[in-house]
């Protein structure tokens, strides 16, 4: 049901208002009903919906998804950007936001989370995501601060080089994820892990900008058809 299609009630001061269609819904199709029969029947934004409260509850989770446009997105997204979005606000983007991370940590648990403790221990992660994409990847690992895999997150993918890679957008997911460390990657069509001269200046950049976000960068690997080079080990762009 649209807006315009909404019953139309009106205030004691005249003032024309839609009345939420949580309201207009029985109580077997209500949201939370429907959460507590069967969470795992429900649809996205029945779920948001009961993170989100209040009687308005269902217009605000449709417009947070209209707004990000899927739950990956938001789940990327800072608490400031969620809590913009009309409804929200600060509280209930916490709420959102605390839910997402209760969900990964579930899928997740602690102590099966890969550890790296060497180059060849965030290839064996890499190279399956990577060795045979036809086109250049950058990913982001993001690491607690016992090298813990928190997450790998795509970053660009094209044609990459110093002047495209926005070191900003490259530390947000580490950002994001309260990372103390992270581990760069990008893979080479050409199959050819061997580390071009742009691989070393973005590599010298991307490390210099960890130091002043105090985010420790502990590699940066290439990852081609069957081999990878650990930049850090051949003492490129980290001295």
């Amino acid at each position: 049901m649209t807006q315009t299609q909404m019953p139309l009630l009106q205030d004691p001061k005249g003032q024309v208002y839609a009345l939420p269609r949580l309201k207009l819904l029985p109580v077997r199709e209500q949201p939370g009903y429907r959460v507590a029969r069967d969470p795992d029947a429900c649809n996205l934004p029945e779920l948001l919906a009961v993170i989100i409260g209040g009687s308005n509850q269902i217009e605000h989770a449709e417009r947070l998804i209209s707004q990000f446009g899927t739950m990956q997105k938001i789940a990327q997204a800072h608490v400031s950007e969620i809590a913009r979005v009309d409804g929200i606000g600060n509280q209930t983007a916490l709420r959102i936001k605390a839910a997402l991370a209760l969900g990964r940590k579930l899928l997740q648990p602690e102590d099966d989370r890969p550890v790296i403790h060497s180059p060849s221990d965030a290839a064996q992660i890499l190279m399956p995501l990577l060795a045979h994409r036809e086109q250049e990847y950058l990913v982001v690992v993001a690491l607690d601060t016992r090298n813990r895999v928190l997450d790998v997150v795509e970053v660009y993918h094209g044609s990459l080089n110093s002047s495209m890679v926005r070191v900003g957008e490259l530390f947000k997911p580490a950002l994001q994820r309260n990372a103390a460390g992270v581990v760069i990657a990008h893979n080479h069509p050409s199959t050819d892990p061997t580390p071009s001269p742009e691989d070393v200046s973005v590599t010298r950049a991307i490390v210099q900008a960890g130091k002043l976000l105090d985010i420790s960068v502990l590699d940066h690997l290439v990852i081609g058809l069957s081999r990878w080079v650990s930049l850090k080990e051949k003492g490129m762009g980290f001295s």
